[in-house]
């Protein structure tokens, strides 16, 4: 299939199966990108990894971090990055993370990237970076497509050093329990993918819960998955007699041709990875729903019945009589919603930063070509958006917010702050 005969299917679900399409309508410039699509692929020059470049640089114009078009590894491509995250401070990128790249180490400042200064280059390409903030922006992008940096080595002197693009290795789960002291246990969850195992571990542990005066759910780099997969934890968050009692956020679902058919085939492969009964319901209900309402436009779908049952449909607990929930800028999506719900109870303290803020727009649904490229996109909207906090960002606000800085690297600052809060009692 052409490339720019993808670019056209692209630009048509943005335009009529996208959750946000009518309110963000005029806001992304397709013909800009469609020639210049036309004019690579005339000249013979265009690859996969370029092509993926420019279809998500048309993406950024609808501001919305719940959609994404990927490049697959296959027969004729190899998906590459350049091996490591880096986070803004003060205008000098510091190394987080190193993965594939092994030629530095996590703490390197970066202060230059293709010659231009970071302050520079924030500037020149905003909008890459998705964030005003600066502990929110994200330089993946930029960096994958740069050619050198400058960084400060062991003797505090500049040293250039050529960027080079590592096969990426898939992101491995984690969902571990940690007694870190004889009172207080220490959950990690990378993600909310696989809830049977997450439910699992939880009924495991039970005792352990029951018998702690203290818990730390740590859910920072957290992107999100099923939602019931935490819902097993709700038991012990709040206290006897308390439930969450905000009222549902009414969604609506845009019912087009299309989007009923995507949904349905996630359906049938949601079906046959999971025994969660509360899933399965859902699931059931929504196909029944999108059946309905096929080619109606957006129609608020009830899973108040459902979404009730979850939240309400266990007894709290007084022990542990603690729990600290660790985010940040990296927990999205059903993390997001945890870290919501577990906001109301009187047992719970969020410790870190704002969460990414992506459920405006949700419920994702994906579209492949030639097993090579795929656009994952939202298909349902909220009715009342999230509010924007003009300080660090969109999303659920911690109460107690720690900016992020370079000694976060060298130690973990926010697990500290937690446990001195436990300390004060």
């Amino acid at each position: 299939m052409k490339y720019s005969n993808i670019f056209d299917e692209v630009v048509s679900i943005m335009h009529q199966d996208y959750a946000g399409y009518d309110e963000k309508k005029g806001w992304d410039h397709p013909d800009y990108f469609k020639k210049k699509i036309e004019d690579l692929e005339t000249s013979g020059i265009i690859t996969p990894k370029r092509f993926t470049e420019l279809v998500n640089e048309y993406l950024l114009s609808f501001k919305d971090r719940h959609m994404y078009f990927n490049l697959h590894n296959s027969e004729k491509v190899e998906v590459k990055t350049c091996g490591f995250t880096v986070r803004n401070y003060e205008d000098t990128l510091y190394v987080t993370e190193t993965k594939e790249e092994d030629r530095f180490e996590k703490g390197t400042k970066i202060v230059s990237i293709d010659g231009e200064s970071i302050c520079s280059r924030r500037k020149l390409h905003h909008t890459m970076l998705r964030e005003s903030h600066p502990e929110r922006e994200e330089w993946d992008e930029i960096l994958n497509k740069a050619s050198y940096f400058e960084m400060m080595n062991e003797n505090n002197e500049l040293e250039k050093l050529e960027l080079k693009l590592y096969k990426k290795t898939p992101r491995k789960s984690t969902y571990s329990i940690d007694l870190i002291n004889k009172d207080t246990l220490l959950f990690t969850f990378s993600d909310f993918a696989d809830t049977d195992k997450i439910v699992n571990l939880i009924e495991e542990h039970k005792d352990d819960l029951l018998k702690s005066k203290n818990v730390i759910v740590d859910v920072r780099n957290n992107r999100g998955g099923n939602s019931h997969a935490s819902s097993s934890l709700l038991r012990y968050i709040f206290k006897k007699g308390e439930k969450p009692s905000s009222p549902l956020k009414v969604r609506e679902f845009n019912c087009s041709d299309r989007n009923v058919e995507l949904f349905l085939e996630q359906a049938e492969k949601v079906r046959s990875s999971t025994n969660n009964e509360e899933t399965l319901k859902m699931i059931e209900y929504g196909e029944n729903q999108f059946k309905t309402y096929r080619n109606q436009g957006f129609v608020a779908f009830d899973f108040s019945e459902y979404i009730a049952d979850l939240e309400n449909n266990f007894e709290g607990e007084n022990n542990p009589e603690k729990v600290i929930i660790l985010s940040d800028y990296y927990c999205a999506s059903a993390a997001e919603e945890f870290v919501e719900t577990s906001k109301e109870s009187s047992k719970v303290t969020i410790v870190g930063r704002a969460t990414m803020g992506l459920n405006d727009y949700s419920d994702i649904v994906c579209v492949q070509w030639d097993k090579q490229f795929s656009l994952c996109y939202p298909i349902s909207r909220l009715q009342q958006k999230t509010e924007i906090d003009p300080i660090h960002g969109k999303g659920i606000q911690p109460h107690v917010y720690i900016k992020w800085t370079p000694k976060h690297i060298e130690k973990d600052i926010d697990l500290q702050q937690a446990l001195k809060l436990i300390e004060k009692g």
